[in-house]
């Protein structure tokens, strides 16, 4: 028994002491009758394997898809037209640069092994028909402009002018002897290299008179001017430069039979 005076001191647990306790393990009882376990449905048997059947590639692996026909697509410039001049020949790559009679299409295509040189100007059959086709092996496409030799630009007029003094009723019929004036200050023949206003002037007298030129040779005699050739130098100069306008290129080419 402790004396009147004396302190009494009760052991009281701290709060962390609290916080740690370990949970009672105790748990409730189960009360009721007790569930009957699920009865387990029997299994189905499994269908038997069907038997494999052989590969239609030999069980060489993975079945391989048809390849695409190699060339160029239908609608590819280069298959509109069944004729190109010859721009340039490189020998040693066995490649032809050509311009297309159909749209002036400069292109690429591979030679045949063996084939002789082929000038410039010179008519070349890049069509469907292979049988048709004596130097041409394949078309590589479209040759781009910025890629195109120094060789290339200066005998793309003279290929031009081959095309044009082969179609000359054509082209005399198309713009020589119908050419007018583009607007008040110009004239159509203006266009062409080296025709000032003078010169178109003195070339309408000459039509008139003349009653329209029959020949290249009518228009150069009466004219003074290579016809053939400044208008080839039209053309080229236009697919050089898509930005050029307007353009007789376009309004001339393909040649109507």
């Amino acid at each position: 028994m402790s004396s009147p005076g004396r302190d009494r001191r009760v052991n009281i647990p701290n709060r962390r002491e609290k916080e740690t306790s370990s949970p009672t393990s105790w748990k409730a009882p189960a009360y009721g009758r007790p569930q009957p376990a699920p009865k387990q449905e029997p299994r189905q048997p499994r269908a038997p394997r069907q038997p494999r059947q052989p590969r239609k590639d030999g069980g060489r692996g993975r079945q391989q898809r048809p390849r695409a026909p190699q060339g160029l697509p239908k609608d590819h410039p280069l298959r509109a037209s069944a004729w190109a001049r010859v721009v340039e020949h490189d020998l040693g790559e066995s490649v032809l640069v050509v311009v297309t009679e159909h749209d002036g299409t400069l292109g690429r295509v591979a030679t045949v092994e063996g084939a002789e040189f082929q000038a410039v100007g010179e008519r070349v059959y890049i069509g469907d028909d292979r049988s048709k086709r004596t130097v041409v092996e394949r078309l590589l496409g479209v040759a781009k402009l910025e890629r195109l030799s120094p060789a290339a630009q200066e005998q793309l007029p003279l290929a031009m002018a081959e095309l044009v003094k082969a179609n000359a009723a054509h082209f005399l019929k198309g713009f020589y002897n119908v050419a007018g004036p583009i607007n008040r200050k110009t004239h159509a023949f203006q266009l062409l290299n080296g025709v000032g206003p003078k010169k178109a002037e003195e070339m309408v007298e000459a039509r008139r008179s003349k009653g329209g030129f029959a020949s290249f040779e009518t228009l150069d005699d009466a004219c003074g001017l290579d016809g053939a050739g400044a208008l080839a130098h039209r053309f080229s100069e236009e697919i050089l430069d898509r930005n050029l306008q307007p353009r007789l290129v376009e309004m001339l080419l393909p040649v109507k039979a």
